[in-house]
């Protein structure tokens, strides 16, 4: 059959579009895009407004541990749309946002709420099989502790009916 791309559950492609759109109002149309658990697909990427679009993500065999391949203060955007709940270390790639976003940058992140667990269960009930497991679920205390001395959250919403947030935030 040659070279095809693997087909999206419905549960997952609708949750990407809604993050997507979601976001795509808060992303500066300036230099640098990182986006970090992006997908092999690299779908907000694909509509970034930014001239440079950077993407890293463990399913394309780029495991982030506790260091991103970017220089210091580089990128004018950087993003996490549902990823931040799968890392292992997420204080390290938060510190690692922190070295490379520029002054004036903002960090964008999208992550479930616990409340959301039984709902992706019943529509995509190999979820975490295919796109892995998710470490730690975030709210708006835990998620300023976490960015607690380096980023400082300005917006915050909930979304998809309140099981998903969006955090807009801007360096300290």
């Amino acid at each position: 059959m040659g070279n095809h791309q693997k087909l999206l559950n419905p549960f997952t492609w609708l949750t990407r579009e809604i993050r997507t759109r979601k976001v795509l109002p808060y992303i500066p149309c300036l230099e640098t895009h990182i986006d970090i658990g992006c997908g092999p697909e690299k779908y907000l990427l694909k509509k970034s407004p930014c001239r440079i679009r950077i993407g890293f993500d463990q399913q394309a065999g780029q495991p982030l541990s506790d260091t991103i391949p970017a220089q210091n203060n580089s990128a004018d955007c950087i993003t996490l749309l549902a990823s931040i709940e799968h890392l292992d270390c997420p204080e390290a790639i938060i510190r690692e946002c922190h070295r490379i976003i520029k002054k004036d940058g903002k960090l964008i992140i999208t992550t479930p709420k616990a409340a959301g667990r039984w709902l992706m269960k019943i529509y995509h009930p190999g979820y975490e099989l295919s796109e892995g497991p998710h470490q730690r679920y975030y709210n708006l205390d835990s998620m300023e502790v976490l960015l607690k001395g380096l980023f400082k959250i300005n917006t915050y919403q909930a979304f998809m009916l309140g099981f998903n947030q969006l955090f807009i935030c801007s360096k300290i």
